[in-house]
């Protein structure tokens, strides 16, 4: 009975030896770079929309994006997709110094809006974080006054960035836009009663 009581206590040293080496020894190996949570979101995402865009090329239809949240108004854009996408036509300008300038801080105000959209799209262009449905709601939320972004919104293509569809729009429409005759109207250190009396200044000119 000795000799096989001493072949089960060294089949157990034996055991728990290979197991303390095989369930305790610190491994020298690096962890695998697998790259962080952030990475791996948007290429997941980029796969995402690189497949929803070959399923839009082959002539398929992909369902619409409503999980996120929208920031164009459904009145708005009921607006928006009535509106005419035709030229429009400048208004009889208004003569005297205080017009021209609040002419040039509209047109400062459109370009600026264009500007700001641009760079939003091309953020989440990089980023592979937008849908085609939250591109269109963000250009829905930004096109009020703009003949630029309405076209856009009324007749892009989903085969071609939408960054790169407004950035061609707008280098047509800066060649057709004509300077303004005054810089822009400087509000920063205009008080109300300022603003009230270039305005009568402005009205007492006309007459």
């Amino acid at each position: 009975m000795i000799a096989p009581m001493r072949l089960i206590s060294t089949f157990l040293v034996a055991f728990a030896t290979s197991g303390e080496c095989r369930f305790l020894a610190p491994t020298d190996a690096p962890p695998a770079d697998v790259g962080s949570i952030e990475d791996q979101i948007a290429a997941l995402n980029a796969q995402i929309a690189a497949g929803k865009a070959d399923i839009i090329a082959s002539g398929g239809s992909v369902e619409p994006d409503d999980s996120f949240v929208h920031h164009c108004k459904p009145e708005a854009k009921a607006a928006l997709d009535k509106a005419s996408d035709a030229p429009v036509v400048e208004k009889k300008k208004e003569d005297g110094l205080f017009a021209a300038q609040m002419e040039a801080s509209d047109r400062k105000q459109l370009v600026d809006n264009e500007e700001f959209l641009l760079g939003l799209l091309i953020m989440h262009q990089a980023r592979h974080n937008w849908s085609y449905e939250q591109e269109l709601d963000a250009i829905c939320d930004l096109a009020k006054g703009s003949v630029v972004i309405t076209k856009l919104y009324k007749h892009h293509t989903r085969t071609e960035p939408m960054s790169a569809q407004l950035a061609r729009m707008m280098d047509e429409e800066r060649k057709s836009m004509k300077p303004t005759s005054a810089p822009p109207l400087n509000l920063e250190n205009l008080s109300a009663g300022g603003l009230i009396k270039r305005l009568t200044e402005n009205m007492v000119t006309k007459k």
